[in-house]
């Protein structure tokens, strides 16, 4: 099941509004998670890389004979989530610290689970995979949003995907890993779920501030390292796959597309 209506308006606010700022984008992206995930008020959820809390936030509110279990890895995210927590006391959100590859819990514990933006950091995303088929109920499903790379037409683009990688790996750690749409099914598939849909969307980027763009920073990187290597033909790949750069005045404007991968798996 798809929801155009809302990546239709989601796209709408990429079309270089100065005005939306990469906290605007995130809040769209979360409004598509919740719009997948759909839960029931009495479902028991669970937000795989919950970080600072910002999609749990939002859940726990339609969860009214339910909760949300927010775990994550990180501790300064999840001290961030807790304050949050206590400031607007909050009864049905939970933070649990922990990895994706071991989850905590027993198995069928879940009626659901979410994830937005944390696939690529996990360090095992096989293993991930099989924790999240345990932890959820017999008819338990899931739903993720990922940033996505395309899939590769020849060398070239496979050199180039690498190339991405290594820059996003020098400021997140070796663990940090892109996928295509076609791996990120597969890894679902393999671990035992059938999936329900899933579907590639891009939105086009339009003379915009890297500031405003998700992870702008770390294209930035990317291109700076293929730029400092002297790949010209890697770069002109670069640009016409994902992004082209300018200067106009002090600022660095972008033009291109961003990609984000959606899927709903059910358990079985």
């Amino acid at each position: 099941m798809t929801h155009e209506t809302d990546y239709q308006d989601y796209e709408k606010a990429l079309q270089f509004d100065q005005r939306v700022t990469r906290m605007e984008a995130l809040d769209h992206l979360t409004k598509v998670v919740m719009d997948g995930l759909k839960p029931g008020e009495g479902d028991r959820v669970l937000d795989v890389g919950t970080g600072t809390g910002r999609l749990a936030m939002v859940l726990h509110k339609k969860l009214r004979h339910g909760s949300v279990v927010g775990i994550d890895s990180g501790r300064g995210m999840l001290r961030v989530a807790r304050e949050k927590i206590v400031r607007q006391d909050i009864g049905n959100f939970f933070l649990v610290r922990g990895r994706a590859e071991r989850l905590p819990f027993r198995q069928a514990s879940f009626d659901s689970a979410c994830l937005m933006l944390s696939f690529h950091h996990f360090a095992s995303p096989e293993q991930a995979t099989v924790e999240l088929y345990r932890v959820l109920k017999g008819k338990g499903y899931l739903f993720s949003l990922d940033p996505v790379l395309l899939e590769p037409s020849d060398s070239q683009d496979e050199k180039l995907n690498e190339t991405i990688e290594e820059a996003f790996q020098e400021a997140h750690g070796p663990q940090f890993r892109f996928f295509t749409m076609s791996q990120l099914v597969g890894l679902y598939e393999a671990a035992g779920f059938s999936k329900n849909s899933h579907q590639v969307h891009e939105f086009s980027v339009d003379r915009r501030g890297i500031e405003s763009i998700p992870m702008g920073p770390h294209w930035a990187q990317a291109r700076g390292n293929i730029v400092f290597r002297q790949q010209k033909d890697l770069l002109k790949r670069f640009e016409q796959n994902y992004f082209a750069f300018a200067t106009e005045g002090q600022k660095t404007v972008v033009t291109g597309k961003m990609r984000w991968a959606t899927i709903r798996a059910a358990k079985g």
